[in-house]
């Protein structure tokens, strides 16, 4: 019997997709490792001399899902660009078009099980910061192979990373447009969503168990964002009529003075406008689509204590 406490995930970059290099693997933090392999199945149409079934025969096999996590900073910064298809530059991220996968190990310590999903792309990345809680993050990876053993794969790995991680207080000044929201327009809530519509590619004759290739489409940047109900924020939904799209930034800290700024320079907005009870307070939840520019990831390590 088995331990959640002892599933322990490690993941190294990989040279060449479904290839796992040598090297040393990195320790992840994580709150749920949901990868596993699928076998998709047809069965049998055959009319015979019984009413049973003829049983069933595997036509494909997907292998992924999601790593779910407390956001920290520098804790995923390897996979944040992978979300992006980019490449950190002097500490910027964006959106581009350089693929980078990795080989993820999932270790059921406690009973000798380890498995390894090998050519891992980021399909999509959610972060989600609550009114009240924790910053989390979601990576939903979609993989090209599976390999699993009994003897353990990762020897001395990287330590995890010990920056705290994030909640709802470590955000700071939102702006809008380059005017800061405090005192106008509370914003309580906020979600960021990506998604590079991977399109799988099935290829006959391959000694892969999952597909030949996952190629990414659109990046289709999405969210949310909840105001109190303002002039100020019935001046940014009066965007929905006109299609204006409208700049939004705002930096993530923590108490090491690690920070993360979000920059969404152009984002369109929609939404309805709110209602409520006499005892509510009326808030308006406004969904955003990024919009021809390239959000931006910039992050700012703190000095070392001395």
């Amino acid at each position: 019997m088995s331990s959640g406490a002892k599933v322990v995930s490690h993941i190294i970059k990989e040279v060449t997709p479904g290839v796992t290099p040598t090297g040393t693997w990195d320790t992840l933090r994580l709150t749920g490792n949901a990868l596993t392999p699928t076998v998709n199945t047809e069965v049998s149409d055959e009319i015979t001399d019984t009413r049973l079934s003829q049983g069933s025969v595997a036509t494909s096999i997907d292998i992924g899902g999601d790593l779910s996590a407390e956001f920290s900073f520098g804790s995923f910064d390897q996979l944040l660009e992978a979300a992006f298809y980019g490449a950190w530059t002097s500490d910027v991220l964006r959106v581009g078009d350089t693929r980078n996968t990795f080989s993820i190990a999932k270790g059921y310590n406690d009973i000798g099980v380890y498995g390894v999903f090998k050519g891992a792309h980021v399909s999509t990345f959610a972060l989600e910061i609550p009114e009240e809680g924790k910053v989390t993050a979601t990576f939903n990876m979609a993989c090209l192979d599976y390999t699993d053993s009994e003897t353990p794969i990762v020897v001395t790995p990287n330590a995890p990373t010990t920056t705290p991680f994030l909640s709802n207080n470590n955000v700071g000044t939102i702006l809008v447009n380059g005017e800061s929201l405090e005192g106008a327009a509370c914003v309580s809530a906020m979600t960021i969503n990506l998604d590079n519509s991977l399109q799988t590619q099935r290829c006959l004759g391959s000694d892969r168990l999952g597909p030949g290739a996952h190629i990414a489409t659109e990046a289709a940047i999405t969210g949310s964002i909840t105001l109190a109900w303002s002039k100020k924020a019935w001046q940014i939904w009066k965007n929905t009529f006109t299609r204006l799209p409208i700049a939004v930034e705002f930096p993530i800290t923590d108490s090491l003075g690690n920070k993360y700024t979000f920059n969404f320079p152009a984002v369109e907005v929609d939404g309805e406008l709110p209602s409520g009870g006499k005892r509510d307070l009326i808030q308006v939840e406004l969904s955003y689509t990024v919009a021809k520019q390239s959000p931006t990831i910039t992050r700012d390590a703190a000095d070392p204590a001395p």
